[in-house]
């Protein structure tokens, strides 16, 4: 497992973050950064083959990741883009899942 791909993810996740949230689009949008979401992707693609035969996960990353992904959530609550974020959060709810679903338990 490679640190400095942790390191990434946790970077992402936090711009992530702040870009989610507030209003900071037009009209009362939350800003979706999609090029940063989809280097997220990308990069728990690379993080999901380095993990493959790893006992265990960074908590802190798990954190980070799911406190990103619920930000979709909790802000299409605010936002009039609402739909537009809760698809983004289904896509990384998914992405979650297929990085940390383990299929020999």
């Amino acid at each position: 497992m490679e640190a400095n791909l942790e390191k990434k993810l946790k970077e992402i996740c936090i711009d992530l973050s702040v870009k989610l949230r507030g209003n900071a689009g037009e009209n009362g949008n939350a800003l979706i950064d999609h090029d940063l979401i989809k280097l997220l992707h990308s990069t728990l693609d690379t993080y999901k083959e380095s993990i493959q035969n790893e006992g265990m996960v960074s908590k802190e990353l798990v954190s980070a990741l799911l406190y990103t992904c619920s930000r979709f959530y909790i802000q299409s609550n605010y936002s009039n883009n609402a739909a537009e974020l809760l698809e983004e959060f289904d896509k990384l709810n998914s992405k979650l899942l297929h990085v940390f679903w383990k299929s020999d338990i």
